[in-house]
């Protein structure tokens, strides 16, 4: 697994941008290529759209019934100089194309005390860049949420042999009424004497906040909050803060309140328990792997019978029970056929 070198190290942490100051720096083919998906569809469905204010957005996601983790810098009013008030944020979990079915005021927020709003950005100040919001009414119920997992060596050799898949989706800005996702993310190192994750996929201004996500074993669960882009040897770089920093037991000072706060979502998640995001498969995730597999041409109409037999010759290809059916565990072999495509071989 990839280490980044000590001058790579130093040039990635002096080109850190916060999407709060600072315009993309993915190439615009890159993000084009982010594939849509159903937000109301799980896994997708606990992540949401935090507006801030009518001063533009982040994205936010669910990792309990009312509790959602975001970025620091997204509550920061950098035109007033000041902490925005909780009233002024308003999280909407699964929204997609101006459907806001699915939302809540925030109450209250925490965040470090020793992030710097308004400091130039440092793997110190990027290391404290989190934040942890109350909301007033239980979404998770309906979005269900993500439980926090550790980035250790174990998940990095399945990473790295294929056999587990990193992810990212978020609500880009100028893609910012739908949510999309990259899938087949690749570790790139660490930063912020580890407490930062660097990978490559592409991020833009609104995926502020978004998760950092694994599939491993048949289990969605996040491992990071993003709060940074860079770009290194003229490749973009994305940094998310590792959410290891938040174990109880292995918590500094200055993240022993959100390790506090946070030390009963270690472990699964939960599935959506009600409403439109209960049973609902993520067809247009799978659409997309499937034409990015080369199992289906593009089209912006898919018949199911076209996904069916797409999805058996898949199967039948890759050995598996030959059944066409759409779920969740399709999914995942669909990630991890992607993980090991020679597209991504011979990037």
């Amino acid at each position: 697994m990839a280490t980044i070198s000590r001058p790579a190290l130093h040039l990635l942490l002096a080109l850190l941008t916060l999407f709060a100051a600072h315009a993309s720096v993915a190439d615009q083919s890159e993000l084009e290529a982010r594939i849509e998906v159903d937000a109301h569809s799980y896994p997708w469905s606990p992540i949401g759209r935090l507006n801030a204010g009518g001063r533009g957005h982040c994205t936010g996601f669910m990792i309990g019934e009312r509790k959602l983790l975001t970025a620091a810098h997204c509550l920061y009013d950098s035109v007033s100089g000041r902490w925005r008030n909780a009233g002024e944020l308003h999280f909407v979990a699964a929204y997609q194309r101006e459907d806001y079915s699915l939302n809540s005021p925030v109450k209250s927020y925490q965040v470090s005390e020793s992030f710097k709003p308004q400091h130039s950005v440092s793997p110190e100040n990027a290391a404290m860049d989190w934040a942890i919001l109350h909301l007033t009414k239980p979404l998770g119920l309906q979005t269900g949420w993500y439980g926090l997992q550790s980035l250790d060596q174990e998940l990095l050799e399945r990473l790295s042999d294929g056999s587990a898949a990193l992810l990212q989706a978020g609500y880009q800005r100028r893609r910012s009424h739908v949510m999309t996702a990259t899938f087949a993310c690749r570790f790139v190192g660490r930063f912020a004497n580890n407490a930062g994750i660097a990978h490559d996929c592409p991020v833009a201004k609104g995926d502020s906040g978004s998760p950092l996500l694994v599939m491993n074993h048949g289990r969605i669960s996040a491992v990071g909050i993003h709060v940074v882009q860079a770009r290194m040897n003229d490749d973009p770089i994305a940094g998310v803060l590792a959410l290891d920093a938040f174990r109880p037991e292995a918590a500094a000072p200055s993240t022993r309140v959100a390790a506090s706060a946070l030390s009963d979502h270690w472990g699964p998640g939960q599935r959506p328990g009600s409403g439109r995001s209960k049973d609902r498969m993520p067809l247009k995730a799978i659409d997309g792997l499937l034409h990015a597999l080369g199992f289906l041409p593009r089209s912006k109409t898919i018949s199911s019978a076209e996904r069916q037999e797409a999805i058996k010759t898949f199967q039948e290809r890759r050995k598996l029970t030959r059944n066409g059916k759409a779920s969740l565990q399709l999914l995942e072999q669909l990630l991890l056929a992607q993980q090991k495509s020679p597209s991504r071989d011979s990037d």
